[in-house]
């Protein structure tokens, strides 16, 4: 891969911060005493992460939607624990290392995401790093949520060029998702799969040597 780019865009969960969805599942067949392989078919069936993650709902019409579409009065802590029990670890080495590259090139975060989990990240990383909000390590952050696009749709990386005002070609994409790296790389922008456990830090060294 050619070093010719002028960002690097940053996918969040598993390349950033550890995340494992089947422990929500598991968290939540726990409080509903159903299983985990039901709970995850009952949230594809209803595309519960990509409606939350894209605007349909606030977070109050949320936790409704679970307990509606669940069978079960979960009360909105219960909800928010389990939902949340999919986010695990930052390592040290990959905050350490996003806070040397931001200061040699453009970084951004462009992830599918919601409300809940990124007040629970920055919780995380004000406790863990010290830092107030941690998407101050980017020039930007894209979150589906908020721009109400998701990955891997063609618009959410349009969206991203219009806004950093690159074209494609000069922005590097990582992300641990084929569907979303394939969409990228449709639209011409350089892309690296991460493929976790791999840590993108590894890859990157052996691109940026002085980082």
């Amino acid at each position: 891969m050619e070093n010719n780019y002028k960002a690097i865009v940053f996918d969040f969960g598993n390349v950033i911060i550890d995340i494992d969805l089947n422990l929500t599942y598991k968290k939540f067949a726990e409080l509903t005493f159903k299983k985990p392989e039901k709970i995850k078919a009952i949230f594809e069936e209803n595309s519960l992460f990509e409606k939350f993650e894209t605007g349909h709902f606030d977070e109050n019409e949320f936790r409704d939607v679970v307990r509606q579409i669940l069978g079960f009065p979960l009360n909105d802590n219960e909800i928010d624990l389990a939902w949340n029990s999919l986010l695990l670890e930052v390592p040290s080495h990959r905050f350490d290392y996003l806070e040397r590259l931001r200061t040699k090139m453009p970084i951004y975060l462009l992830s599918n995401t919601n409300s809940i989990h990124i007040k629970k990240c920055k919780s995380y990383f004000r406790l863990k790093f010290g830092i107030s909000d941690f998407t101050q390590l980017f020039r930007e952050s894209f979150l589906s949520y908020e721009i109400e696009l998701w990955k891997p749709d063609y618009k959410i990386y349009d969206y991203v060029l219009k806004s950093i005002k690159l074209d494609a070609s000069e922005v590097l994409f990582l992300d641990d998702n084929a569907d979303n790296i394939q969409a990228a790389s449709d639209l011409g922008i350089q892309t690296i799969k991460i493929n976790p456990p791999e840590c993108f830090t590894d890859v990157l060294s052996k691109i940026y040597l002085d980082v």
